[in-house]
């Protein structure tokens, strides 16, 4: 009997010693399938960076090859149609470059100011490549860094006392057509102060419909950014954000243009409460092709969104809105400043605002906003101040404070 028993643990020690080591060879596999990919990707990502450059603020950014971005990693990205409004925005830009050494007009001295005050090099990525900032790999961007999404359609904002997220400003509806091709806005630039971890505060421009969206503007986001200088950013999303968008260009998406302007641009100069006033203008439209693109300061198209990556959006959007959005996590007490953080109503050099705001109307053009298609909107903690068409001076045009 004890002959017996002895032969079945060993026999169990037996099975058991040959699964561990199958278990062993099964993970060390696992590990070695996961280094591989690894290897790949990092040798993809080696094999389309042309050069790397810094700014002067010690930010590392590679120059990636155009046609090889993270944002052409989108399945909507795959079509001829794609790369040839790519090359077509190439040969542009080629010309561009030919005619400003020639002459360099006032236009291409504007364009080009932004690259030399920014990059070490004094002019940005090479022509056909275009700046990916490099992450630190010690910064977790998940799950702590996701959009938030409010939609206005549905009043689901931040009005409440337990709410973490707030929008004030104005929704722009009821575009003659019916339908709106995009948007423009100049806003001005101020570095407004956090009050915890994780907290953000932007001024934007929104085109959607429903839950798709296109938003653009400037930002103070540390958790995303890893600093807490005043960034240009941008985000999409065709199912608010359960599934699709991001906030940088790391994800697919939204295919990057400029070699000299990266998506998340840091601002220089920032305003000043009752002294000087620094501004940016950015614009979304249709172009030529039908895709949605992006343009800074009315000088450079910094990218696009092809139209297939949203649904109820693909052709138009319902409503635009202007403003600003903050946001704290739960159980922080103080939520961050908005705008200029110090709420002078109707006094310029005081308080952050939006001038000359423009919608486009797919049928009827391009056009200043009026009152009639004007809803203000406050939250809890913010106001949307004064708006309307500053008669006295068209520096302001259609305007409004936050």
């Amino acid at each position: 009997m004890a002959i017996k028993v002895n032969f079945i643990i060993v026999s169990l020690i037996f099975a058991f010693g040959i699964n561990l080591v199958i278990a062993h060879r099964e993970s060390n596999n696992s590990h070695v399938s996961a280094d591989i990919h690894r290897k790949k990707a990092s040798r993809h990502k080696h094999n389309s960076i042309i050069t790397t450059i810094k700014t002067i603020h010690g930010d590392i950014y590679d120059c990636v090859d155009i046609y090889k971005q993270p944002g052409m990693r989108h399945p909507a990205m795959a079509s001829e149609r794609i790369r040839m409004v790519i090359s077509q925005e190439l040969e542009r830009r080629k010309e561009m470059q030919l005619a400003s050494e020639e002459e360099e007009t006032d236009q291409e001295r504007r364009r080009t100011s932004a690259a030399k005050s920014l990059w070490l090099n004094k002019k940005g990525c090479p022509l056909g490549s275009v700046p990916i900032r490099r992450m630190s790999k010690h910064r977790k961007l998940e799950p702590n860094v996701q959009p938030h999404f409010i939609n206005m359609d549905d009043r689901v904002y931040a009005s409440t006392t337990d709410s973490h997220l707030d929008f004030a400003g104005l929704i722009v509806r009821n575009a003659p057509s019916g339908r709106f091709s995009g948007g423009k806005a100049t806003m001005t630039i101020w570095n407004p102060q956090l009050k915890g971890d994780h907290q953000y505060s932007s001024v934007s421009m929104y085109v959607e419909d429903g839950d798709n969206q296109i938003r653009v503007g400037w930002i103070v986001y540390p958790a995303l950014y890893g600093d807490s200088r005043t960034r240009l950013f941008s985000r999409w999303t065709s199912d608010g954000y359960a599934k699709t968008g991001c906030y940088i260009n790391h994800c697919p998406g939204f295919v990057i243009f400029s070699n000299i302007i990266p998506l998340d641009y840091p601002y220089p100069n920032m305003s000043e409460f009752e002294g000087t006033q620094y501004d940016t203008t950015l614009i979304v439209f249709k172009g030529s092709a039908g895709d949605w693109v992006l343009n800074f300061n009315e000088e450079e198209n910094l990218g696009m969104w092809t139209k297939s990556i949203f649904s109820t959006m693909s052709e138009s959007a319902a409503q635009l809105r202007f403003g600003g959005e903050c946001f704290k996590p739960q159980g922080q007490e103080y939520s961050p400043q908005m705008g200029s953080g110090r709420f002078k109503n109707g006094q310029y050099d005081k308080t952050c605002y939006m001038r000359r705001l423009f919608y486009f109307d797919p049928v009827y053009g391009n056009n200043v906003i009026d009152d009639s298609m004007v809803q203000p909107q406050d939250s809890r903690c913010y106001y949307e101040g004064n708006y309307g068409y500053n008669y006295k001076d068209n520096f302001y045009a259609y305007n409004f404070f936050l």
